[in-house]
């Protein structure tokens, strides 16, 4: 299988400590995350690594209206310096939407939580080319399956706004690449709802979109991720949530997953594209299902089975003695 990889710049290197209730989480986005995969793949020989190509702007551009905001608010900062949007005036303010002013961020952003550093736009940009290469070595029969190791994550970076730690939507951003040459669905794994992903296709039926989740009446991102969200006017039924509750085990996450699989059967699209998210396991510090190590072979079989050209890409996971593992063995079970 090929590993998609481009550069991993170490100026990027978010971290977050916040409270929420009684309960403290810290968040790393360190490039140790793709390092300890990266080292844990290469132990097997089946496993080689490629660089990802660099693709033009415009395919980012056209989907992401905030592009330009977080290019030019990285080019205008220092290397020691890091930017968090931390006012939010809501649609209603009438303000124009401007991508030349830092101090707007809060029309771009959902949170305060998600920061613009110097290299943030190169290496956000970097991972979204990652993922287009993946799409491309479908698109064009060279590749059935391929990984793409994206840092940062995506599946939160939606239509009007990005946040959640995701400035570009990779999943999305791959997707659109494919449309012209088949439908496409798109699985989210990760323990945390793609709101972006839904949001970017609840009106289009040409790509369908699932996820099995934390119930996101007590997980991030609160607002959505609920069962009766089905898709919008003439996409209605081409999206599917899967809510489950803290403590899943695999037995009823498998549940969960082959009503899914079902789903994507039942819409028969020519390619998979997996936002593969390792927050999902037991002791991840801000995840809350009960999934082990091995049990990432075992989820995998089963959506190997739906026997499509598939693109895996890296989402969340952020225990770093079980990171690399918990890939692995995902990553094993679809190709055994």
């Amino acid at each position: 299988m090929k590993i998609i990889e481009k550069y991993n710049d170490s100026l990027h290197n978010p971290y977050w400590k916040y409270q929420l209730g009684p309960e403290a989480y810290e968040v790393k986005d360190t490039p140790q995350r793709v390092k300890t995969i990266k080292d844990r793949l290469c132990q097997d020989s089946r496993f080689s690594l490629i660089t990802a190509e660099t693709y033009p702007e415009r395919l980012i551009t056209r989907l992401h209206p905030y592009h330009d905001y977080i290019r030019n608010t990285a080019e205008s900062l220092k290397d020691n310096e890091e930017f968090f949007p931390d006012l939010f005036p809501g649609e209603g303010a009438g303000l124009p939407r401007r991508v030349d002013a830092p101090l707007q961020g809060g029309l771009w952003c959902t949170d305060a939580v998600t920061p613009i550093v110097r290299r943030t736009y190169d290496v956000a940009k970097a991972s979204a080319d990652t993922a287009l290469t993946g799409a491309d070595l479908l698109r064009t029969g060279r590749e059935r399956v391929v990984y793409a190791l994206c840092r940062p994550s995506g599946h939160h970076a939606g239509p009007r706004v990005f946040g959640g730690y995701c400035y570009f939507n990779n999943c999305a951003t791959a997707a659109e690449y494919l449309i012209n040459s088949g439908r496409v669905a798109i699985l989210d794994i990760d323990y945390h709802h793609g709101n972006g992903t839904q949001e970017f296709f609840a009106h289009q039926k040409s790509v369908f979109t699932a996820s099995i989740h934390g119930d996101p009446a007590v997980e991030y991102p609160y607002f959505w991720g609920y069962a009766n969200e089905t898709g919008i006017g003439q996409a209605k039924g081409t999206n599917h949530n899967e809510p489950l509750p803290k403590g899943t085990d695999l037995e009823h996450y498998l549940q969960g997953l082959n009503r899914v699989i079902d789903a994507i059967s039942a819409y028969n699209p020519t390619f998979l594209i997996i936002a593969a998210g390792f927050d999902t396991h037991e002791n991840d510090p801000i995840g809350g299902f009960a999934l082990q190590t091995a049990d990432y072979a075992t989820i995998a079989r089963r959506l190997a089975l739906l026997n499509r050209p598939t693109l895996i890409c890296q989402e969340g996971g952020y225990n770093l003695d079980v990171l690399g593992d918990s890939v692995h063995a995902f990553l094993d079970g679809f190709i055994s």
